[in-house]
């Protein structure tokens, strides 16, 4: 029997833009979306996210711009399509820690709440690697995404 190891570019824009905008098709909706900030982010079972304190004691509220945290190119009026299917954020998520932390990726969430066991997480929508390696804040320091830096796409 053949085994289909793909999807469609017009299944994915769906996708992304139903758990990403909140709808299929329009630019109108969505709900507010977080940044989990992870220790790891190797694969679905062994996802990590910082424990609670230490510098992190929630996740980070995505602001929408025309209700949208996501669009293509960052543009929050455009959805993905069959052409366009990655999604990028609308504006820029800044994460100022109160103790020392070490970020390896993110994870784009639902839930507000910090996980303890990241891999079991339903909440987590997407997930991925801080391009260029892991970053160690101090107290007081600061990571910023800039607009157009946070990029989703099905692999």
């Amino acid at each position: 029997m053949p085994t289909t190891t793909a999807m469609t570019n017009n299944l994915e824009a769906e996708l992304l833009n139903t758990t990403l905008r909140g709808t299929a098709r329009t630019a109108t909706g969505g709900a507010t979306l977080y940044i989990a900030l992870m220790t790891n982010v190797t694969s679905d079972g062994s996802l990590a996210e910082n424990a609670s304190g230490a510098g992190y004691t929630a996740r980070i509220a995505m602001t929408p711009t025309t209700s949208q945290c996501f669009g293509v190119g960052g543009v929050a009026a455009t959805a993905a399509t069959a052409g366009s299917a990655g999604l990028s954020n609308c504006n820029a998520v800044t994460f100022t820690a109160s103790g020392t932390i070490t970020i390896a990726g993110i994870g784009i969430c639902t839930s507000s709440t910090i996980s303890g066991t990241a891999s079991t997480d339903t909440s987590i929508l997407y997930y991925g690697d801080i391009t260029g390696g892991s970053v160690t804040l101090g107290s007081g320091q600061t990571i910023t995404f800039a607009a157009n830096n946070i990029t989703v796409a099905l692999d």
